[in-house]
C-alpha cells in the first residue's frame, strides 16, 4: 500500500459511477411511488404489510443473531468510530479534501433523516423487536426514513466512489465495491428484519441517500481540481 501520483486517466475516471447513482436514484425513487405510496396509512401499506407477514415467518435464531448484528452495526456509535477511521485515514493518504467531504456527507445526511423523521413523525412497526430501541426518543422513536438505512448507504457510495476513483487494480476496486454496497443493503434489510422499520422506510432511505450522494458527487467533481494521488496498488 503506498501513495503514487498519477495523472488523471479514463480507468481512474468513474464517470460511470454517477449515473449508476443516478439509475439507482430513479429506481428507489420510482419503487417508492409506484408500490409504496399507501405506505403511510396505519400499520402500514399492503407491500409494508406482506413484507413483515413474510420477515415473520423466516425468522429463526441463526438469522436472529445474524441480523442483530448487522443490525447493531449501523448504530450511532459505531457510525460515528467508522466515519473518524475513514476520515483519519483518508487525511493520512493525503486525500483531505476527500476527508472533509466524507465528513460533511455523513453530518448532513444524518441532519437530513432525522429532520425527515420529526416531520414524517411515522410510528414504527408494531410487533415484535428483536433490538432495543426503549432508549430512543422523540425524533429518535420515529419510523421513517431509517437513520440506519440513511447513513449506510451514502457512506458506502462515497466511499465506493473513493476507491474506484483511486485504486489502481481495478479487480480489487471492483470487489470490495461489491462487498461494501452488499453490506450497506443489508444493514436496511436488518432494520426490517428485526421489526424496527417497515419495507418502505428503508426503501425510501435508499432513495434519499443515493439522491444525496449523486448531488454531492456531481459537486465534488465540478470543485475539484484533478491533480490528486491515487493509491493502494
Amino acid at each position: 500500500m503506498y501513495l503514487m501520483k498519477t495523472k488523471p486517466d479514463k480507468v481512474n475516471n468513474p464517470v460511470y459511477y454517477i449515473y449508476l447513482v443516478l439509475i439507482m436514484s430513479i429506481g428507489w425513487i420510482g419503487l417508492f411511488i409506484v408500490k409504496l405510496r399507501d405506505s403511510f396509512v396505519e400499520g402500514g401499506g399492503e407491500v409494508d404489510r406482506a413484507v413483515i407477514s413474510y420477515v415473520s415467518g423466516i425468522r429463526n435464531e441463526y438469522l436472529n443473531k445474524i441480523f442483530v448484528i448487522i443490525s447493531r452495526s449501523g448504530d450511532t456509535v459505531v457510525a460515528i468510530i467508522l466515519t473518524l477511521l475513514i476520515v483519519i485515514f483518508l487525511f493520512k493518504v493525503q486525500k483531505k479534501r476527500e476527508a472533509k467531504f466524507y465528513a460533511i456527507n455523513i453530518f448532513v445526511i444524518a441532519a437530513l433523516s432525522q429532520g425527515l423523521k420529526y416531520l414524517s413523525k411515522r410510528p414504527r412497526p408494531v410487533g415484535q423487536w428483536l433490538v432495543d430501541i426503549s432508549g430512543y426518543t422523540n425524533v429518535g422513536g420515529y419510523s421513517f426514513p431509517s437513520g440506519h438505512s440513511t447513513i449506510s448507504m451514502a457512506g458506502a457510495l462515497v466511499v465506493i466512489y473513493f476507491i474506484l476513483d483511486n485504486f489502481r487494480n481495478r479487480i480489487l476496486a471492483h470487489i470490495l465495491s461489491i462487498i461494501i454496497f452488499v453490506y450497506a443493503a443489508l444493514v436496511g434489510i436488518s432494520r426490517v428484519y428485526v421489526g424496527v422499520h417497515y419495507f418502505s422506510d428503508v426503501i425510501g432511505a435508499w432513495a434519499i441517500a443515493s439522491l444525496w450522494v449523486l448531488i454531492i458527487l456531481i459537486v465534488f467533481r465540478r470543485e475539484s481540481k484533478r491533480k490528486d494521488y491515487s493509491y493502494l496498488r
